[in-house]
C-alpha cells in the first residue's frame, strides 16, 4: 500500500524555557513528539476558528452554506451541524428559563409572571 506524500511547511516556534517544558512534560505522558503535538494542536485549533467563523457568519446572515463553504475549506454538512449544536443549546437553555419562571410562578401563585416571562422569550 502506498503512503500519501504531504508536503510539509516549516514553522519555528520560539519558547521560553517555562513553555517549553511544559510542553516537553505533556508530549512525554502523550508520547509523542513536539512537532507532532504542536502541528496537530494548529490543525485543530485552526479548524475550530474556522467553524466558529463559519456559524457566526451565517447566523449573522451575511454568507450562505455554500460561500462559508467554499471560504473555509468545511464541508456544509459540518458548518449545519454546528449550528444545529448551537441553535439546540439555545432552546435548551430557555426551556430550563421557562420551568424555572413556571415552577416560581406556581410557587409565588402569580400565573403573571410565568406569562410574562414567555412573552420576553418570544420578544
Amino acid at each position: 500500500m502506498k503512503r500519501e506524500k504531504h508536503e510539509k511547511t516549516t514553522l519555528t516556534v520560539r519558547l521560553t524555557e517555562e513553555e517549553d517544558q511544559v510542553l516537553r512534560r505533556l508530549c512525554m505522558l502523550k508520547k509523542t513528539s513536539k512537532t507532532g503535538y504542536l502541528a496537530r494542536l494548529a490543525k485543530d485549533q485552526a479548524k475550530r476558528e474556522l467553524l466558529n467563523y463559519a456559524v457566526g457568519e451565517y447566523l449573522e446572515g451575511k454568507a450562505s452554506f455554500s460561500e462559508l463553504a467554499k471560504k473555509t475549506g468545511l464541508d456544509v454538512p459540518t458548518i449545519m451541524d454546528e449550528i444545529a449544536r448551537i441553535k439546540g443549546g439555545e432552546k435548551r437553555v430557555v426551556e430550563a428559563f421557562l420551568s424555572a419562571v413556571k415552577t416560581l410562578s406556581k410557587i409565588n401563585e402569580d400565573p403573571e409572571f410565568y406569562d410574562l416571562a414567555v412573552k420576553a422569550v418570544r420578544e
